[in-house]
């Protein structure tokens, strides 16, 4: 081995040394960039010649820029948050529901119903009081105002669910348009020889920030780029082509539906039961799809039997008493009853509220109190509802109770769920962390090796220009 190659294995010594302090320079620049996995330098030695016999080194090559990246945790941290954001929307939903139906602290519909059959109450003590029967109608609007508020509530609700789908499928999109364009840049740099390390992370980030939003599977190919899927199996990325996401209001309902433009043209397919995984439990758009199409529905089925079942015993048991002008009449309007529509009859007025069980001042005597009695005892009457997955049977007052229980037990059990999701993400996280993450303690001690390896070879390099110099001072 001669002067020249010595020269040679020093010189690459340096020039890999100088690229090792590059990469641990980017790594401590970017300690506190999110998503950002730390590089480290693979070295292997250059080619072996023969010298005079013997195989001798001709110095070091970096095999690779290699990037620390953990491909399942990768896989776990996306299907973290595909359920955190699902559960995250729920609860936010439920928490926005819950107050109109507090019982302990607003007056709720429990409370309204508990004052207009407590009014017949009262009417039964002074039957041809006008005070207690105007009383009466009063109580009786309270408490149709109050189910107006809580359907209105539920509504608002379910409107602005459907709202929202607007916002996440064109961040869906957003996010699908730029990992296409990752998938571009990824190829070209990596088809040229270089380093897209950076690139990577930045496609890893955005796979996770799409999980988010939605249900989705994804998988690298042989060249590089990354496929991804809706749990439904559409191709939502594909290479540098991607789909687009976007509502579309249905005919039928009026709410909107999740549309996709298939990868590379088609007609819009109609995604809305598959985006959000299985149940549309994955996901903000899978939590979102719940909370209107399930959630609210259920919540606004039951109020809307409550009130049903209110106007039918009601009016079934009014219309068979006696006003003081001796007619019989409906005291709430029937047509279609639920909590949005219930009220009161036009023609209802203070003579025409039914509290006597026979006609005043006929044949058979004066008016009586039995049937405000009777609508009174309503109250504590064992009535049928059929709304939700079973029949049961109940009164009005523990039916709404049980509506109001539901939907508190079910916000909890949402924000155990967004806890838990919330705890898991961290554990997962904080692995990725301690393995893909930045220790500057690392960096630096990694800084100081590199530094004395380029020390180390510059003085190699000093050595030989020596034995050069004396070699040629032998000439002289």
């Amino acid at each position: 081995m001669g002067i020249n190659s010595l020269l040679n294995s020093a010189t690459s010594g340096i020039t890999q040394a100088q690229v090792a302090i590059e990469v641990t320079s980017q790594n401590i620049a970017n300690v506190n960039t999110d998503g950002y996995s730390r590089q480290k330098v693979v070295f292997a030695t250059a080619p072996v010649i023969n010298a005079n016999g013997f195989p001798l080194g001709t110095g070091v090559k970096i095999a690779e820029v290699q990037r620390n990246h953990d491909a399942l945790l990768q896989q776990q941290i996306v299907a973290g948050n595909s359920d955190y954001g699902e559960s995250q929307v729920v609860q936010t939903a439920l928490e926005q529901i819950e107050p109109s139906f507090n019982e302990l602290t607003t007056d709720g519909v429990g409370a309204a119903m508990d004052g207009f059959f407590n009014s017949w109450q009262d009417l039964s003590i002074t039957p041809q009081g006008s005070a207690e029967r105007q009383a009466v109608i009063t109580r009786a609007q309270i408490m149709v105002d109050s189910f107006h508020q809580a359907s209105s509530s539920l509504q608002a609700a379910r409107n602005n669910a459907d709202v929202s789908l607007e916002g996440l499928t064109a961040e869906i999109t957003d996010k699908a348009r730029n990992i296409a364009s990752l998938n571009t840049q990824i190829l070209q740099t990596e088809r040229l020889g270089g380093n897209a390390n950076e690139l990577r992370d930045q496609r890893d980030c955005l796979t996770r920030e799409l999980a988010t939003l939605a249900g989705v599977s994804y998988g690298e190919e042989s060249d590089g780029s990354l496929t991804v899927r809706l749990d439904g199996g559409q191709p939502l990325v594909q290479g540098s082509s991607y789909g687009a996401v976007s509502t579309q209001v249905n005919a039928g309902n009026g709410l909107n539906d999740i549309m996709l433009s298939p990868v590379g043209g088609g007609a819009p397919v109609d995604v809305t039961a598959s985006i959000g995984g299985p149940d549309n439990s994955l996901g903000e758009i899978g939590g979102t799809l719940q909370v209107r199409d399930e959630i609210v529905p259920g919540y606004l089925e039951k109020l809307d039997e409550l009130a049903n079942q209110v106007v039918s015993s009601v009016n079934s048991q009014h219309a068979s008493g006696y006003g003081l002008d001796g007619t019989q009449n409906v005291f709430f309007d029937t047509a279609g009853t639920t909590g949005a529509t219930i009220s009161l009859n036009s023609v209802l007025t203070i003579d025409k509220v039914a509290a006597a069980g026979q006609k005043p001042l006929s044949a058979s005597g004066p008016g009586d109190n039995t049937n405000a009695l009777s609508l009174g005892a309503l109250k504590n009457t064992t009535l049928t509802f059929t709304a939700g997955a079973s029949t049961s049977h109940s009164t009005v007052g523990n039916y709404y109770n049980a509506l109001v229980s539901s939907i508190g037990v079910d916000t909890e059990n949402a924000a155990n769920t967004t806890n838990q999701s919330e705890s898991f993400l961290k554990q997962l996280n904080a692995l990725r962390e301690s393995n893909s993450g930045v220790s500057l303690d690392e960096e630096l001690t990694n800084l100081i090796k590199y530094q004395r390896a380029y020390e180390a070879s510059a003085k190699v390099i000093n050595t030989a220009n020596d034995m050069l110099d004396t070699v040629m001072g032998l000439i002289r």
